[in-house]
C-alpha cells in the first residue's frame, strides 16, 4: 500500500448505513436511514441529536457491535466485520470490574491481548501517572470518586493504543467543573496521539469545544444527518475558557439554529405519543 492510498482511507467509513430493528410486536423500526459519516485519522468528531436519533446505533455501527441492514461499514479500507479491532470503545457507564484493583483493570486489555502480566501492569502503572493516578494503582473501583473513575477508564481505553475511540456520552454523569477538567484532559492525550475520535454527546457546547467537526441527526425514527460544521476555533483549547469566545458564541448559535429544530420534532412527536427511544 502506497502511502496516498493510506491518506485517503478513512478510519471510519460508513457510506449509506441504514439499520432496522425488529420490535418485540413484530414491527420494523428503522433506527437510522443512509446515514454517510467519514472520519480520517487524527480528527476529532462529535455527533449531536435528539434523544431517539440513533446515536449509539451510528456508534455501534462503526465499532463493529451491530451490522448495517443497508450500506456498507469500513475502517482503514477494510470492511468492519464483527467488532473492530482497530478501535476502542468508552461506554456512558465505565466497564471496569469491580473485584480488580485499579491497576488491574487498565492491564485487562493488554493481557487479553496477549501480553504478559509484567509487561502489562508496567505499561498501566505508565497510563495512570499519565492520568493522575500513580498513587491509586491499588484501589477499587468503589473507593475511587466519579471524576477518578472516568481517568481510569480513560487510561483503560488507550492503553491498548487503538487508531479509533468511540465514545458515547463517556463524562454525562460527571458535575460541571470534573466534566471540563476531564474534557482538557482528553484533549491533552488526543493531540499526541494523531487518533480518530468518534464522540457522542447531547451536549452542543461540549461538542463544539471538542471537535474538529460536529454532525448533526435529524429526529427519529429513521434519523438522517441533516448537518455538518467544521469547528476553526485554533488549538490548543483551553475549555475552561473557550465559552466565551466570540468565535465559539457564533458557532453555537449557528448549530443550536439547525438543531433546535430536530429537538422540537421529537418533542412534538413525544406529546403525541408516537417515536421511539
Amino acid at each position: 500500500m502506497d502511502q496516498q492510498t493510506a491518506l485517503d482511507e478513512y478510519a471510519v467509513d460508513l457510506e449509506g448505513c441504514s439499520k432496522e430493528f425488529t420490535t418485540p410486536g413484530g414491527e420494523t423500526y428503522v433506527a437510522v436511514r443512509d446515514i454517510s459519516l467519514k472520519v480520517r485519522p487524527g480528527r476529532f468528531v462529535s455527533v449531536v441529536g435528539p434523544t431517539g436519533s440513533g446515536k449509539s446505533t451510528i456508534l455501534n455501527m462503526a465499532a463493529g457491535l451491530l451490522a448495517p441492514s443497508e450500506g456498507t461499514a469500513k475502517s482503514f479500507g477494510q470492511p468492519v466485520k464483527g467488532v473492530n479491532r482497530r478501535a476502542a470503545y468508552m461506554f456512558q457507564q465505565d466497564a471496569l470490574l469491580p473485584w480488580k484493583t485499579v491497576v488491574d483493570n487498565v492491564s485487562l486489555g493488554l493481557t487479553m491481548a496477549g501480553a504478559g502480566k509484567a509487561e502489562a501492569r508496567t505499561e498501566a502503572q505508565r497510563w495512570l501517572e499519565k492520568v493522575g493516578l500513580k498513587d491509586f494503582a491499588d484501589r477499587y473501583p468503589h473507593q475511587l470518586s466519579g471524576g477518578m473513575r472516568k481517568r481510569t477508564a480513560v487510561a483503560q481505553a488507550w492503553i491498548v493504543n487503538p487508531d479509533i475511540l468511540l465514545m458515547d456520552e463517556p463524562f454525562s454523569a460527571l458535575d460541571v467543573q470534573t466534566r471540563q477538567i476531564m474534557e482538557n484532559e482528553l484533549l491533552a492525550l488526543w493531540q499526541e496521539s494523531g487518533k480518530a475520535v468518534v464522540f457522542i454527546t447531547h451536549d452542543l457546547d461540549e461538542a463544539i469545544a471538542l471537535s474538529d467537526e460536529v454532525v448533526i441527526l435529524g429526529a427519529g425514527p429513521g434519523s438522517t444527518v441533516v448537518g455538518s460544521y467544521e469547528i476553526t476555533i485554533p488549538r490548543p483549547r483551553d475549555l475552561l475558557e473557550i465559552r466565551d469566545d466570540p468565535q465559539f458564541i457564533e458557532l453555537h448559535r449557528e448549530i443550536w439554529g439547525r438543531l433546535r429544530i430536530e429537538v422540537s420534532k421529537t418533542y412534538q412527536t413525544s406529546a403525541l405519543g408516537g417515536g421511539a427511544e
